[in-house]
């Protein structure tokens, strides 16, 4: 009788689990969690979404031999200025290691000081997506690795022919494409192989891996209550599941700022269809803590903004004036995501939703 009611108030309690849990709520919440993945607490997900459950993402091995060599030449182009226009502008420049291979910035800075209007993707499993880029303009690291180079407001060259001489001009270049791709000098794509051969080794196990492949004291019971919180409560898994956490396809969260300065219609912009305005990329959420500030724009500064800014059910575009009014875009921009319901947190429950994300 002890046991079934100890059941039975276990599944009450996942089922509805409260904003202000004892520490014995917390444990047996973190005991639901701590065994294998197929045994844990249902997603509570929309209608229609079929979600990948959480898995640890298979790390590929370091390369070697050839492939070792590619990756160290894709490295030291990625590294190099001498592919911008201006001989100042790096790759790296926006994707830093140091700040989890983005820049840190709201938006990122390119030739002349030009301020774009996104903020720089981070680089984390680049070579596991597809497609690339906030709008999704890049199906593949190759064509990523190439669109910036001719961008006016990235390294601004003004055909890739150029890119090509310059590299091809440099003994120590020529000595490199020669032993790696058997030419006496390089072609623009053997340029993009070498540097998404080296962005392909940009990943790393993270603390929710190890939690998911049984090392079950890696998350402490707050974080397991984020997690919690995460995928039943919040609704995040909708579209941040699987090994990558995402989807991998375009949302309009009501941040396209249409008729601001600082508009932008995302995916629209690629595929010119109305449906799309106003659409971007679900991000991974690996690494999520190191690569702030956060949106295609980088409107928010931090992960507990972040979090009450889904919890307020996104952001909105209205017309703000006739002008607006009659831009034939504005309906569309205004049609967020069905996915973006309010939800009510305690001060407790964001801290460990925060903590949560902080493993990931």
């Amino acid at each position: 009788m002890e046991e079934r009611a100890f059941e039975q108030r276990r599944q009450a309690l996942l089922a509805a689990f409260p904003g202000e849990p004892s520490d014995q709520d917390l444990a047996i919440l973190a005991a639901a969690y701590r065994q294998p993945v197929e045994a844990f607490p249902p997603m509570r997900l929309f209608p229609g979404i079929e979600a990948q459950e959480f898995a640890p993402l298979p790390i590929p091995p370091r390369p070697k031999g050839k492939d070792l060599e590619k990756a160290r030449l894709g490295f030291k182009l990625f590294t190099d200025p001498l592919l911008s226009r201006s001989g100042q502008i790096a790759c790296q420049s926006c994707h830093n290691r140091e700040l989890g291979w983005g820049d840190g910035l709201q938006t990122s800075f390119g030739h002349d000081r030009a301020k774009g209007k996104r903020n720089a993707p981070p680089l984390f499993n680049a070579g596991l997506r597809s497609p690339l880029f906030w709008d999704g303009r890049a199906d593949t690291l190759e064509d990523q690795a190439l669109l910036p180079l001719t961008d006016q407001r990235e390294m601004a060259n003004h055909d890739l022919a150029t890119v090509v001489e310059r590299i091809g001009a440099r003994p120590d270049y020529r000595d490199a494409f020669r032993s790696v791709y058997n030419v006496s000098s390089p072609a623009i794509e053997d340029v993009t192989d070498a540097i998404a051969a080296f962005q392909r080794t940009l990943e790393e196990p993270t603390v929710l891996d190890r939690f998911l492949s049984g090392r079950h004291d890696a998350l402490n019971d707050e974080q397991i209550w984020g997690m919690h919180i995460f995928r039943t409560k919040g609704g995040c898994a909708n579209c941040h599941n699987g090994p990558l956490l995402t989807d991998n396809k375009f949302h309009n969260l009501g941040l396209s700022l249409l008729g601001r300065p600082r508009e932008d219609v995302g995916r629209y912009a690629v595929t010119d269809r109305l449906l799309d305005v106003g659409r971007f990329r679900t991000p991974s959420l690996r690494h999520v803590s190191r690569t702030a500030p956060y949106m295609h724009n980088g409107i928010i500064r931090d992960l507990r903004r972040t979090v009450i800014f889904y919890q307020v059910g996104g952001g909105r575009t209205r017309p703000r004036n006739e002008s607006e009014e009659a831009n034939p875009l504005m309906p569309y921009a205004g049609m967020t995501s069905p996915f973006l319901e309010p939800f009510p947190l305690t001060q407790r429950e964001r801290r460990a939703l925060v903590a949560f994300l902080e493993a990931l």
